[in-house]
């Protein structure tokens, strides 16, 4: 049991020193207030979630956590993080905490990361994928913007040509 303790310290004081660096870095991913739909709102799934001042562990909390079933309005995403209104602060909650609800409209773009990404006609490895007549695998190529116009899981839903399709967030990241 010692043992554990010990282990999830020595954890968590590498999470705080690499913490910084991570959020620094999935700061530029935050879709802000304006990218994402008023409309738009998380249901909290959990008991004794922790709402935290940034997007990681490294950060602090507040003190009171919302019930279970509690909606709170979605001000944006940041990587695993939900950032959410909670009362009259700004609070970001770890996603598998939290249920999206009223799906947010994004008026942002996308830049492929990958070589040889396929587009997906769903949001999903099972679904099939842009080709050619003659069977080719056919999309964007590394560092093409494309339209963002949803999100479903893991997969961002893009424009691209005349038709809208679904790309893995592995190979796209958001840009401004």
């Amino acid at each position: 049991m010692q043992n554990n303790s010990l282990f999830r310290k020595t954890l968590m004081c590498l999470v705080m020193l690499l913490g910084m660096s991570v959020a620094t870095a999935n700061a530029s991913t935050l879709l802000s207030v304006d990218e994402v739909q008023q409309g738009s709102y998380v249901t909290i799934t959990g008991t004794g979630v922790r709402m935290r001042y940034g997007p990681g562990l490294n950060y602090g909390y507040y003190g009171t956590s919302p019930k279970k079933g509690t909606r709170l309005q979605l001000l944006g995403e940041d990587g695993d993080w939900y950032q959410v209104r909670y009362g009259q602060n700004v609070a970001y909650v770890f996603k598998q905490y939290a249920k999206l609800s009223g799906a947010p409209v994004y008026t942002s773009r996308v830049q492929i990361t990958g070589v040889g990404v396929r587009l997906r006609m769903g949001p999903g490895l099972n679904y099939n994928y842009l080709k050619w007549k003659d069977g080719t695998a056919r999309g964007p190529k590394k560092g093409d913007i494309l339209e963002c116009v949803g999100e479903s899981g893991d997969w961002y839903k893009v424009r691209y040509g005349n038709g809208t399709y679904y790309v893995f967030k592995q190979y796209a990241k958001i840009v401004r």
